[in-house]
């Protein structure tokens, strides 16, 4: 009884730390300063941006596709680019919904390739993602398409 009651509360805990996890990446990815995946700078980093859409990635996918659609309409211009990343892996016909949206955006986004900063029309980077652009990336981390 003991165990059971011990392994019942090690699984709540497990739970809270993970909603707590995911709610504190949301909110940083939500004003994250580059749109970047792979490694960026000289010391070729992992971005907090990546780390954060991984962390919203690993989430059951129809909670993952609720923090992304949140984070497309409150985030800033690189985190609209990362929530079309993962709404493109999770749900393509939500994907292609929010493309269509995007493709008419005027904002810039600030984004970081090896050392190579850029700013360039959020819509671009649509088209980018929209054409396969990153799915080496995502392949190389084992990310697959989940949705329709």
């Amino acid at each position: 009884m003991k165990l059971l009651i011990a392994i019942i509360l090690l699984s709540a805990s497990a739970m809270a730390f993970s909603q707590d996890s995911s709610s504190e990446a949301l909110r940083r990815i939500s004003t994250t300063r580059v749109f970047a995946f792979g490694g960026i700078g000289y010391a070729g980093t992992i971005s907090e941006g990546e780390k954060d859409f991984m962390i919203i990635m690993s989430l059951p996918t129809a909670e993952a596709i609720v923090a992304f659609d949140r984070l497309y309409t409150t985030g800033n211009p690189q985190a609209k680019n990362y929530a079309l990343a993962g709404i493109r892996l999770l749900d393509k016909t939500r994907f292609h919904d929010l493309l269509m949206s995007a493709r008419t955006s005027d904002l810039k986004v600030q984004t970081e390739s090896g050392c190579i900063i850029e700013e360039k029309p959020l819509r671009e980077v649509a088209e980018d993602l929209n054409s396969g652009k990153y799915d080496p990336w995502f392949d190389h981390k084992g990310l697959r398409p989940r949705g329709n």
